[in-house]
């Protein structure tokens, strides 16, 4: 570094540039700060001590940008890593500008021995993420833009001129080329600085403080209190609040970094659906957002998108920034409650649950008539679900024997409900919040005397507790009946031998792996059972969706195939056996396995967790 001062003039100009680009930083920051400060709820403080070390864990190791795209994200964390470490070279180097330098000649020096790396390692990262974006051009990325050539532009100028002038007395620079270089250095950190907040480089401020505030449970879906007894008016003041966005949505739109992950995994759009969930349920709300500064901009929405979507939170698992991609509810419930538009293929789901409590429209249960009544003194509520109850799939209302066969091996008493109503799943994932807290208020007031119960329907599973926690104080325990195998198992109450079903894979069911984040327990109890087990592709919470959750179940045509893509990744598999936990995900494997396998080939059985398990019981402990 050489010694020489700065002019008056050249400090005037560096002041008035520094303080215009700050500044103009500071107000496009605000001003989004202001339009989320606009959103209903609070923004959350709980769990504070989680909610930093998800941040240090997200932010600083790249924990999700790494992950399922890792030499990307390893070249992404070049550059952030680099970027920490020029925080003081940078402060340093404003400061030299100003004739106050933060850091001695020596301790500048000594720093470049550790800058000087880092700026070379941001260089290969820029340099392989503009090939990435340039050359390669992933579909997910979306169009490219002059602000991320600029922004990569910038970078790499950054990186160079600090080098340059790093090396000044080897290069045996006149004063005057030094200056030059320092102020080409400074131009460009202050046109980044101006750059940053009206391009997707905003997320370098807002994506730790997204991540801090990201909900802990999946899905994040805000709860819409009904009173069945109210008035009109206090209706109406419900659905108007209906349409306006939350804090932590709205922080999720301008925190976006437009990586495309989202669409990557969502099995709409890999079902060669319209449904695009980077754009549809964030970017095109952000210029809404700001051309009207408030948060009344959810109609705005593509509505057939929305009807796509599988709720599986495949999008949100994956998002680096911690967003709650997925706004199919709001797009829902506004078709539905706001503005009155059902879907011709559930109106007669929601007249049915709304008329009978089921989605069938049965009156008795042939399946729940053979099972044992609970009373009180029994150790589980058998919460059988519409599925199982009403026969959607006969083949599953074996696999619901089966499982009564296990509890009755190990001594477990259980019993049905004789009013059990549908869940809500349907009804509350479809955006008929009113019918579903018609249901929901009735299975309440069923499970008053239980203490635990159990199910084969994750969905059912997920509503019962989480859900139905989001409205009142729950009082009984839920397992899905996974989870009570493997600890029937694991205490030896029962005991199995290992089959021979050939090679058996594991599909994991959305509620139960992400929303109910239990991957382990079904995989306990098939590796127990069986000698051939192996993993798909996507699996555990990176699941792919089968396609019939979100309601689609009873939507019978889409535009995409979003219903045989994990199918074909089953056949692909050259698995013989594929286990589920779910009966919707049950149902679906038979509907598509059957026209996807090849001619000539076995057909691969679908089999429920404990249909494996109760064909391998081998004897019962004494008690």
């Amino acid at each position: 570094m050489p010694d020489f001062q700065f002019s008056n003039i050249e400090k005037i100009i560096l002041t008035l540039g520094t303080i215009g680009c700050l500044g103009s930083f500071g107000y496009e920051v605000w001003r989004r700060f202001k339009i989320v400060l606009k959103g209903r709820e609070s923004l959350p403080f709980d769990r504070f001590g989680e909610r930093c070390w998800r941040v240090i864990r997200e932010v600083l190791f790249h924990e999700k940008v790494m992950g399922g795209r890792f030499w990307p994200g390893l070249m992404h964390g070049l550059v952030f890593w680099g970027f920490l470490v020029f925080g003081l070279i940078t402060i340093d180097h404003f400061a030299t500008g100003f004739g106050v330098p933060l850091l001695s000649e020596s301790l500048h020096h000594a720093y470049s021995y550790f800058g000087i790396p880092f700026a070379i390692l941001v260089l290969i990262g820029i340099i392989a993420l503009a090939y990435r974006r340039f050359m390669i051009r992933p579909a997910p990325l979306g169009k490219t833009s002059p602000t991320s050539g600029f922004v990569a532009l910038f970078i790499a100028v950054l990186m160079l001129t600090y080098i340059y002038g790093e090396f000044y007395g080897e290069f045996d620079l006149s004063p005057m080329v030094w200056k030059i270089n320092w102020w080409l250095h400074t131009s460009v950190i202050l046109a980044f600085l101006w750059l940053v907040p009206r391009s997707k480089h905003l997320h370098l401020v807002l994506a730790p403080v997204n991540i801090f505030f990201r909900p802990f449970e999946q899905p994040y879906h805000t709860a819409v209190n009904i009173d069945l007894e109210g008035s009109e008016d206090e209706l109406d003041s419900m659905l108007v609040d209906l349409t306006r966005m939350t804090k932590n949505q709205v922080l999720d739109v301008f925190s976006c970094v437009e990586c495309g992950r989202c669409i990557d995994v969502c099995p709409a759009n890999r079902g060669g659906g319209i449904l695009d969930p980077k754009n549809h349920f964030i970017l095109d709300l952000r210029q809404p957002l700001l051309d009207q500064g408030n948060v009344d901009v959810l109609g705005t929405i593509n509505v057939e998108a929305g009807w796509e979507c599988t709720t599986c939170q495949a999008c949100t698992e994956v998002c680096p920034v911690g967003n709650h991609v997925e706004k199919s509810d709001e797009i829902r419930r506004l078709e539905v409650l706001v503005e009155g538009r059902v879907p011709q293929e559930y109106q007669k789901l929601f007249m049915n649950l709304q008329e009978f409590g089921n989605t069938e429209g049965h009156t008795n249960s042939p399946l729940a008539d053979r099972l044992p009544s609970y009373t009180p003194d029994m150790e589980y509520v058998l919460w059988l679900g519409c599925f199982a109850r009403y026969g959607l799939d006969p083949n599953f209302t074996k696999s619901v024997e089966n499982f009564t066969k296990i509890l009755e091996v190990a001594g477990v008493s259980y019993g049905v409900l004789e009013k059990e109503h549908c869940s809500g799943d349907p009804a509350n994932r479809l955006g008929d919040k009113l019918t579903y807290t018609m249901l929901r208020e009735h299975n309440m007031e069923q499970l008053a005397h239980a203490k635990n119960v159990v199910t084969l329907c994750p969905h059912c599973a997920l509503n019962l507790e989480k859900e139905y926690g989001k409205y009142a104080e729950v009082t009984y325990r839920v397992s899905h009946h996974t989870q009570v195998i493997e600890q029937l198992i694991t205490e030896g109450r029962i005991k199995v031998k290992k089959g021979s079903e050939g090679k058996v894979t594991y599909h994991d069911p959305c509620n139960l792996s992400r929303m109910l984040d239990e991957v382990d327990a079904p995989r306990t109890a098939i590796q127990a059972s069986v000698d051939d087990f192996f993993e798909l592709e996507e699996s555990g919470r990176n699941t792919l969706c089968c396609g019939a959750g979100g309601g689609l179940w009873w939507k019978k045509e889409t535009k995409g195939r979003t219903h045989l893509v994990r199918a074909e990744q089953v056949v692909a598999s050259g698995a013989d056996t594929v286990v589920t936990g779910c009966n919707f995900c049950f149902g679906m494997m038979n509907q598509g396995l059957k026209p996807l396998t090849p001619e000539g080939q076995s057909e691969i059985q679908v089999k429920d967790v404990a249909d494996i398990v109760a064909e391998n019981l081998v004897e019962i402990p004494s008690v």
